[in-house]
């Protein structure tokens, strides 16, 4: 990926972080304003070496969630989240238990060497996150506090660990589709934050095939809302009786997009990736679209009322990213592009 893609996707998502309307990211990530000002993290290490160090990182953060979920502090964040309705999340935040809290079977990487050891002796951790107004018409507001909360664990816990201080630096892009493995192959970044769902596809890739992922930290599942006093209320009793109906229009979020394009390539799929809940809210309440697809149980924890819910009983879940090897990433030269990514040999 050249520096002139990445300069092109950091100018709208920096105006509105260095303005404060944006999210920089877990930890207080303090947002970069020049990708030149970050240099590839490339030290003068074997093939071996750039592998074990990213397989460490990899441990290094399940070894932390492990002992989170363990330790119960993971309740703590859902306790408190969201700030407009504590304790709300614990009806829309699931958590998938694909790592058990069984710290035993979880060592730290002892002997960090590669890029986690850098990390280490640099005191610097990169991570990509995305700049979207920090505001309660957002769907990802009400997950980013919970995800900012336990990365923020996990960076402490590391940091705790390892007898040092780390301090997180982030790359911001603007709402939308991401170039993000092209960026994270490119070693600007050590990891994508909770960005991602487990099951989804960027640049043409799957993945979990192309990337390294962590425990899966968070995750939702997919609600249909309807208007109340619609006909489709008794029509619509599950996310089958929508797959049917594909004359049904959707309206989706950032966080929905994918799963409804997938599951409904029929269906006519809008997206709105800023203020999504209330431009969601209007849309259908005019006329334009029929219901949204949102991860939220109840729309009215958003202070949106007039909707029924009928859960869609898919499960999506979120790690954190690391690169993997053998992955490379087309530039068309064109900065709007996704660029195909693919493996080689």
């Amino acid at each position: 990926m050249k520096s002139r893609l990445f300069i092109a996707l950091l100018g709208a998502a920096l105006s509105m972080t260095l303005s404060g309307t944006a999210n920089a990211g877990a930890h207080g990530g303090q947002a970069v304003s020049k990708i030149e000002d970050l240099p590839a993290r490339n030290g003068d290490w074997s093939p071996q070496e750039v592998a074990e160090g990213r397989a460490q990182l990899i441990q290094a953060f399940d070894a932390a969630w492990i002992r989170i979920i363990h330790s119960k502090r993971y309740q703590d964040v859902l306790d408190s989240e969201p700030t407009n309705m504590p304790g709300a999340s614990e009806n829309y935040i699931i958590r998938l238990v694909d790592c058990l809290p069984q710290p035993e079977i979880a060592p730290w990487p002892e002997k960090p060497v590669g890029m986690f050891k850098d990390i280490l002796d640099t005191g610097v951790i990169r991570q990509l996150t995305q700049g979207v107004p920090e505001t309660q018409a957002n769907t990802s507001w009400y997950f980013s506090g919970v995800s900012q909360k336990l990365q923020e664990m996990v960076i402490d816990d590391i940091a705790s660990h390892y007898n040092t201080k780390l301090k997180v630096e982030s790359i911001v892009l603007a709402p939308g589709r991401l170039p993000a493995t092209s960026i994270l192959t490119a070693n600007k970044i050590d990891f994508i934050s909770q960005l991602n769902a487990l099951g989804g596809n960027t640049q043409g890739m799957r993945r979990r095939t192309s990337r390294r992922f962590s425990c899966t930290m968070s995750a939702s599942t997919q609600f249909i809302h309807i208007p109340a006093k619609s006909e489709l209320v008794q029509e619509i009793k599950s996310l089958g009786d929508l797959v049917n109906r594909p004359d049904i229009s959707v309206c989706a979020g950032p966080l929905t997009t994918q799963t409804a394009q997938a599951f409904m390539p029929e269906h006519t799929v809008k997206t709105k990736y800023v203020n999504d809940l209330t431009v969601c809210d209007k849309a259908v309440k005019d006329g334009k679209l029929d219901v949204i697809i949102n991860p939220l149980n109840d729309l009215s924890i958003a202070g949106i009322d007039g909707y029924v819910a009928v859960p869609t009983m898919i499960v999506a879940g979120t790690p954190l990213w690391v690169a993997a090897e053998n992955i490379a990433c087309d530039d068309d030269g064109n900065p709007k592009t996704e660029d195909e990514c693919y493996r080689v040999d």
